[in-house]
């Protein structure tokens, strides 16, 4: 008897880019097929005035302020991941069972007790007439954990699909940089610190483009050794100190005094030297890496990791899996296990008390 659930995960990054969309098919242990794989990017007006709101929001009282300006994102949003949901299920004439919907991470403060993610799951139901999981971090953070990450359960079930035996770690570069360590039934993750973010942000604000392709502006300057001295010591790098970060923690302001190329440069050497030290301090043996995230195909910054961990680094894209869409099968597989109320979270992930499920539903068709 087939136990398997065929899901659609959804994931929409820090970088604000589009939507990203999966379809795999899973019991929710360890089988897995990934069916398809689909992006969406968001419309340019859409994705600044998105851009404005989280800059502008800074904990739950200014979205109180701004309700009108957040339903009317949230909306639109909402319907941008009903179009590529559809499209994708269309194309591959699937029938889904469940669409894990994680939305947009306006603010992320466990700390104080909550995360947000803006996403109307109410609406994705009605319009697609699917089960929808969604809510996945709020009943970690409610049992002491810190929500994030929470993609490691996925991770140890790729170790498995991949069948590697050693211990490795799936280092994931996105807007934050976070770990998965996985050998035999063992599992431990962390936020590590900054990714794409002091990188994407300087070039937003200095010169409106969205990242550094191939890592090619960083290549052609040079790194200020000096400012990189000053700053990568700072406690709040520490990752014995900090388990998850929020975006907007960063700050790139100490390249401020540079010229644009050596300011990348260095943003993208620091990046790659604050997240090596942390594995180093972590990891004192030798242990296989592998790459995902959108920071795997900034070759300036992988090929400085590869340096300063001296590490075997590999992108997840070497084992025939597309890296762009990891998280969004991820979600896949954890609306999958939040429906049949296993474990998406556990103490050596997320700090919260006991292995603990997540992901709210919501029926409305």
């Amino acid at each position: 008897m087939d136990n398997s659930f065929i899901a659609l995960g959804l994931m929409s990054g820090t970088s604000l880019d589009g939507v990203d969309a999966s379809i795999i098919k899973s019991d929710g242990e360890n089988n897995l097929k990934i069916i398809d794989n689909k992006f969406l990017s968001y419309p340019e007006k859409f994705k600044k005035k998105l851009s404005l709101f989280i800059q502008n929001t800074n904990n739950k009282i200014d979205i109180e302020k701004n309700i009108n300006t957040y339903k009317s994102l949230e909306r639109d949003l909402t319907l941008h991941h009903s179009a590529i949901s559809q499209n994708i299920i269309d194309e591959n004439n699937s029938k889904i069972q469940l669409v894990g919907f994680h939305g947009q991470t306006i603010l992320h403060k466990p700390s104080h007790g909550y995360s947000i993610q803006m996403g109307d799951a109410n609406l994705l139901s009605q319009i697609l007439k699917e089960k929808v999981v969604y809510n996945f971090r709020a009943n970690d953070i409610s049992n002491s954990g810190q929500g994030a990450p929470l993609t490691p359960i996925y991770h140890m079930l790729l170790t498995k699909k991949f069948q590697i035996k050693n211990p490795v770690l799936f280092l994931n570069i996105g807007g934050i940089s976070n770990y998965t360590y996985c050998f035999k039934n063992t599992m431990t993750a962390k936020d590590i610190g900054p990714g794409n973010v002091l990188i994407d942000e300087y070039l937003k604000k200095t010169k409106g483009i969205n990242y550094d392709k191939n890592g090619d502006i960083a290549a052609s300057g040079n790194i200020n050794i000096d400012i990189i001295n000053q700053f990568y010591e700072h406690e709040f790098y520490n990752v014995e100190e900090k388990h998850s970060y929020d975006r907007k923690e960063f700050d790139f302001n100490f390249v401020k005094g540079l010229n644009f190329e050596d300011a990348i440069a260095t943003l993208t050497f620091f990046t790659a030297l604050i997240i090596s030290k942390n594995i180093k301090k972590i990891f004192l043996n030798n242990i296989e890496i592998i790459l995902c995230g959108g920071g795997r195909k900034n070759l300036t910054l992988v090929k400085h990791l590869k340096k300063l961990t001296n590490y075997d680094i590999k992108l997840i894209d070497e084992f025939n899996i597309d890296g762009d869409f990891i998280e969004s099968q991820a979600f896949a597989y954890l609306s999958i296990r939040s429906y049949l109320n296993k474990p998406i979270s556990y103490p050596s992930t997320t700090k919260v008390l006991s292995p603990i499920s997540g992901g709210e539903i919501k029926i409305n068709y």
